[in-house]
């Protein structure tokens, strides 16, 4: 991702590190990666391809974000990702 930043009267490009919780599901052929932090969302024909295509997403949305959403990206922590079987 990259940031940014006003350095005098020029703009400067800067990399951000940016841990992302993603959920990983199928949908007929698809894979689907989602952030239900930022709502990105992509899909490929493997998990593989989903998750590239994901990183790729995201970079955009980033770029574009306002700075409440990216503010909010960067302060989220993925933590766990489960699966869970249920009786309903």
């Amino acid at each position: 991702m990259l940031k940014l930043i006003r350095f005098h009267s020029a703009y400067i490009f800067r990399r951000v590190m940016l841990r992302v919780g993603i959920t990983i599901h199928r949908e007929g052929a698809w894979f689907v990666a989602m952030d239900t932090v930022s709502g990105v969302a992509s899909q490929g024909k493997t998990c593989d391809e989903a998750i590239k295509n994901f990183q790729e997403a995201f970079e955009l949305w980033f770029e574009n974000a306002e700075q409440w959403e990216k503010e909010r990206a960067l302060k989220s922590e993925p933590v766990a990702t489960m699966v869970l079987e249920m009786e309903v």
